[in-house]
């Protein structure tokens, strides 16, 4: 594990370097740290924390000790032979090197990646995609700390159709703030020759053509900007509810629009009702049972009804709320209001 202490491969001679590179070890200042310990250190999650890796390598490391102590002591009795004096043989443990700390081994981790920066970055700059999804937050920029903490507003990422990031920024601000992001993303589209992409989703500046997001890609002439589906039902739940005027209904005509946003396809949402058998998990009692919203999520990928018929079945839900009352007779919905804000 780490070199020189219990537990590792073994010293290695001075000098010595093993001619396969990714059985190199790692060099600092004092200490080298071995290849195998530094892939315990890259699949990072919630419960696979650089202090649990110190843990577990104490726990190794003392294991190793106790049975290198062990062979020790069985080795002195072969010196016990008659006309020897005991008392020159000593039966003191030699000590156990303690393990370095969590913060050398994420430094160490740190200069592995450093070592393999160039391919890290040619494999994140190779991804490509036809249907690409722009978005910004603040949430990671409030999370920044030392001298990087009040240096940026903005981390705006753009993902293509299957779930992976082309590329991520920091900015002080939107607009105008993002043009080299975009500018820098269709130079990578040219010079790998790859199409350009067709459909670009926005939170905003998507309602025409010459809005701030088809501008800032000029060079996609065909790109269609339209405003994501999660963000169309984000502001048209508080339209909504401006226009209710009962607060404790205000939720029932935003709820339903959500659910009216997507579907689940018919052939996949039968394969989640058939998944569950095949594995076993169903008995013929309960096969015609509908599949749980966590089943469908784990067998289905959801997609939406479309723009005409989404706006049908808005319109459908709408003229079903316009004309319900509340208990004491009032009317639930301002029709006045509610129509002036569909229309805009």
């Amino acid at each position: 594990m780490v070199a020189g202490h219990p537990g590792s491969a073994g010293p290695r001679p001075s000098g010595e370097v093993p001619s396969d590179p990714d059985l190199r070890p790692i060099h600092t200042l004092r200490l080298s740290c071995d290849k195998e310990v530094v892939s315990l250190m890259q699949g990072r999650t919630l419960r696979n924390s650089v202090t649990s890796l110190y843990k577990h390598l104490c726990v190794r490391h003392r294991q190793q000790w106790l049975a290198q102590s062990s062979e020790y002591l069985s080795v002195l009795k072969k010196f016990l032979v008659p006309g020897t004096d005991p008392s020159t043989i000593t039966h003191q443990l030699p000590p156990m090197v303690p393990v370095p700390t969590p913060k050398w081994l994420l430094t160490v981790y740190a200069q592995d990646v450093l070592s393999r920066l160039e391919e890290t970055k040619a494999r994140i700059t190779s991804i490509y995609g036809a249907i690409l999804k722009m978005d910004s937050t603040k949430k990671v920029t409030k999370k920044l700390a030392g001298a990087a903490s009040g240096t940026a507003a903005w981390a705006t990422n753009v993902g293509n159709e299957f779930g992976q990031v082309l590329i991520s920024v920091l900015t002080a601000g939107e607009g105008e703030g993002l043009l080299p992001m975009c500018v820098k993303l269709m130079e990578r589209y040219q010079r790998a020759g790859e199409d350009p992409p067709q459909l670009l989703y926005v939170d905003q500046d998507c309602c025409s053509t010459t809005g701030k997001a088809a501008a800032m890609f000029h060079a996609w002439d065909q790109l269609v900007v339209r405003l994501d589906v999660w963000h169309f039902m984000r502001r048209l739940s508080p339209m909504t509810a401006t226009s209710c005027t009962a607060s404790s209904w205000a939720a029932s005509p935003s709820a339903s629009s959500n659910g009216m946003q997507r579907m689940w396809p018919r052939g996949q949402a039968v394969g989640a009702r058939e998944a569950p058998r095949s594995r076993g998990h169903l008995t013929d009692a309960t096969s015609s049972s509908r599949p749980t919203a966590k089943e469908l999520a784990w067998h289905c990928r959801h997609r939406t009804h479309g723009a005409q018929a989404s706006e049908e079945l808005i319109q459908e839900l709408l003229e079903d709320f316009m004309d319900r009352t509340d208990s004491m007779g009032i009317r639930l919905l301002d029709q006045e209001k509610m129509e002036d804000i569909w229309q805009t």
